[in-house]
């Protein structure tokens, strides 16, 4: 039976598509030797740039703040006025984390003298000498021999630069240029290409808040880790209960300068009786009376004072937070590292694979070319 002439053309064109896809396999496989050395290569070097890598050394520090317990949350509000206007419980806790990130805080960490083998210093002279100031100012990326911010550049004038005090507000242009040295090794800045090494995390159902330091450095990332824990806390404490420190100090001064008074009339009419004791005169008698009436109106005054600070000290303590540790870091602080026989194989894959594909892009435009002539 004769084939129609559709099913001819059917078949002629299943078969040319056949062909078509083992002619470019065999145009690949015309090059394989030069697939696999190229794939080597490429796949060596990603090996080997992952295996000079220094590990990193990661841990984190959980904690709690209660913030539902007796008076605290009206204490938390008082920290939405550093950032503008009020918030609900989860919003504060959100923006407590970020304040890992300010300067404030990451700056008084940075100033805490801590001990790495055997030498007591401050945390930033420590992170000196770990990193090397020159290593720190590498970390910028480049567009060829330029850094894409110009002012690290001049801090290799001096690479042995140490703080020689922790006075920051007094610090000099100079001084302050190696202080956002280290901050920006710290918080990181993408535009120009420096990592995050200190991260957060915040589980807004249970209220645990994570911090995740991520260094070079096992030294580094335990100290950052360990201070600034406390320079939170303490900041956090501080604003929380601001307000019933400021009432309950004025309440304080005002008591003292009541018993001061109260002290000093009950004197005078001590005095005045021991002075009159056997004259009695009309002046006399009027003059004991007021004395006596200051003394029973600062006794009063001595007696809400003392109630009324009585009343604040309980309500300061009411409204201090509960910061509730759950894990600190630990050490020793173990090193993560990528595989290196890992990169290998995707480098040899990718390099392969890409490559493959431009030899049949190349051969389909030079097979489109000769058809057209």
């Amino acid at each position: 039976m004769n084939q129609s002439p559709n099913n001819t053309e059917e078949y002629i064109s299943l078969k040319d598509i056949f062909l078509g896809i083992i002619s470019y396999v065999a145009e690949v496989f015309r090059y394989k030797y030069a697939l696999v050395l190229v794939g080597l290569i490429i796949g060596g070097i990603m090996a080997f740039l992952t295996f000079s890598k220094p590990p990193m050394y990661s841990e984190k520090l959980t904690f709690m703040m209660d913030e539902k317990s007796g008076e605290a949350v009206q204490g938390l509000n008082l920290l939405s006025g550093l950032f503008g206007g009020g918030a609900s419980g989860g919003e504060n806790l959100s923006r407590i984390i970020e304040l890992f990130e300010s300067k404030k805080i990451i700056h008084n960490t940075l100033f805490d003298s801590i001990e790495i083998r055997g030498k007591s210093d401050y945390l930033a002279n420590h992170f000196f000498e770990e990193y090397g100031i020159h290593n720190l100012i590498s970390s910028y990326k480049k567009i060829g021999p330029f850094y894409k911010t110009s002012w690290p550049k001049r801090l290799l004038d001096d690479t042995d630069f140490r703080f020689t005090h922790a006075s920051i507000d007094k610090f000099t242009d100079k001084e302050n240029l190696y202080l956002r040295l280290l901050f920006e090794k710290v918080t990181g800045k993408e535009n120009i290409g420096l990592p995050t090494l200190l991260n957060s995390s915040l589980d807004e159902g249970s209220g645990i808040m994570t911090i995740t330091m991520t260094s070079e450095r096992p030294e580094i990332t335990f100290g950052i880790l360990t201070n600034i824990y406390h320079h939170l806390s303490s900041f956090f404490i501080e604003k929380s209960t601001e307000k019933q420190t400021k009432t309950y100090n004025i309440i304080k001064v005002k008591k003292d300068s009541v018993l001061t008074s109260l002290k000093t009339a009950e004197y005078q009419l001590a005095d005045f009786k021991d002075s009159n004791r056997k004259l009695v005169t009309v002046k006399g008698y009027l003059k004991q009376l007021r004395l006596e009436r200051e003394v029973t109106i600062l006794n009063v005054m001595y007696a809400e004072a003392v109630k009324q600070m009585e009343a604040t000290d309980f309500a300061l303590k009411n409204k201090t937070p509960v910061v509730q540790i759950i894990d600190l870091p630990t050490r020793p602080i173990l090193g993560n590292k990528e595989s290196y026989v890992k990169k290998f194989i995707l480098g040899f894959m990718f390099t392969t694979i890409l490559l493959s594909i431009l030899i049949m892009l190349r051969k389909f435009a030079v097979d489109i070319v000769r058809n057209d002539n």
